[in-house]
């Protein structure tokens, strides 16, 4: 087997981090989620399943090769599938899949290695692998992302149960963010299994509140901790969401295309356009303060405007129950579909991995033997 680009990084993938959850083919659209991809590395023993199906990890071999390529990754000797630990190493790997998807470089191994960056994510995995790091116990964040001036904290939320020590979260995710430079402004990422269901677990008060210890429900915490919060779901859609968010200045390039013209209406300063006497808010990121912050001051500047809503299709539900839920004035919603949005955003489509032979530095082919534990250096032909 010619080692390909494709095998490469989806290697580098599993051993940045440890577990790959089994079924992405049907979540994402990428060639190395592909069923003959996958099973072309266990074929060569780089990879092989967990005894539960739950997962791929490297082999002792795909560890070594690897290696030989200058990724070197810390791996678990062993570890409990039952522990609720295991579980959340795959939704953190979910998350990881869907940044690297949107483009984004998961490899950073500090928060200020981000400074000075358009765009990059250093994931807890990496502090969390070095033993004499501590810093992190107890925290569920599961990085650091930096998009230009602002940095979003990840959170993965898998039911209305799931908790954390929100002073406590704050206080250790600030420590990090201190140390990027022009840094102006903290938000929070709520991801998980749909968009339906993030929105009812931040949105539904328990009447069992009190948990004890400074533990709170995301949807109580979120009120401590005070910062605006975007809500992505995982598969192709949060991915197609997280892309479009990555490019800077993409709600004016998403206004202009839409046919709005600038908001120059005082006391409307979150609204990205007018179309006639209409403004409208582009709500794909689906951060939930600014959108109804947004329809606050339009309801305060005209009672009696009804203003516009644009996101994507799998939104467009959610968007409604957040209209009836802080009660805003008659509103309409317009989606934009995937290939509106490659229309508006071409590099989005350039995202994807080109597959070709992978050469070494030293200009050289990588062949993996079937079975065997050494990878054959052959010459890359170049004209």
């Amino acid at each position: 087997m010619i080692f390909d680009t494709v095998d490469s990084e989806f290697l580098k993938l599993i051993g940045f981090c440890r577990y790959m959850p089994n079924g992405l083919e049907r979540r994402y659209d990428a060639p190395m989620f592909k069923r003959c991809a996958i099973s072309n590395l266990q074929e060569h023993g780089l990879i092989k399943t967990q005894t539960d199906g739950s997962s791929m990890k490297l082999t002792g071999k795909g560890v070594q090769l690897l290696a030989g390529m200058g990724y070197a990754f810390a791996q678990d000797a062993r570890i409990d599938l039952k522990k609720p630990s295991y579980r959340r190493k795959l939704k953190n790997a979910q998350w990881n899949v869907m940044l690297y998807l949107a483009g984004i470089d998961i490899y950073y191994k500090t928060a200020k290695d981000l400074a000075g960056i358009h765009a990059g994510y250093m994931s807890s995995l990496t502090i969390r692998s070095d033993k004499n790091m501590r810093v992190l116990a107890g925290t569920r964040f599961l990085g650091v992302l930096k998009l230009d001036d602002k940095v979003y904290i990840p959170y993965h939320i898998e039911s209305a149960d799931d908790w954390i020590m929100p002073g406590y979260e704050k206080e250790i995710y600030s420590s990090q963010v201190q140390t990027i430079r022009g840094i102006n402004e903290i938000l929070l990422v709520l991801t998980g299994a749909s968009l339906e269901e993030l929105w009812c677990y931040t949105h539904t008060q328990n009447q069992n509140a009190e948990l004890g210890t400074g533990r709170k429900r995301f949807v109580n915490a979120l009120e401590e901790m005070g910062s605006e919060y975007l809500l992505i779901p995982f598969g192709q859609n949060g991915v197609i969401q997280l892309g479009t968010i990555v490019i800077a200045g993409y709600r004016d390039r998403i206004a202009k295309a839409i046919g709005c013209k600038p908001c120059n209406l005082q006391g409307l300063s979150e609204c990205d356009g007018v179309i006639g006497n209409t403004p409208y808010i582009i709500a794909i990121d689906m951060n939930i303060k600014r959108i109804v912050r947004a329809l606050r001051q339009v309801e305060k500047y005209n009672h009696s405007i009804v203003p516009g809503l644009c996101c994507m299709p799998f939104q467009k539900s959610t968007m409604f129950k957040l209209l009836k839920a802080y009660n805003a004035q008659k509103t309409v919603v317009v989606t934009i579909d995937k290939d509106n949005i490659y229309s508006i955003f071409p590099e989005l489509k350039n995202n994807g991995l080109k597959r070709e032979p992978y050469i070494t530095k030293e200009g050289e082919y990588l062949e993996v033997v079937e079975r065997k534990a050494t990878a054959i250096k052959n010459k890359a032909f170049k004209e």
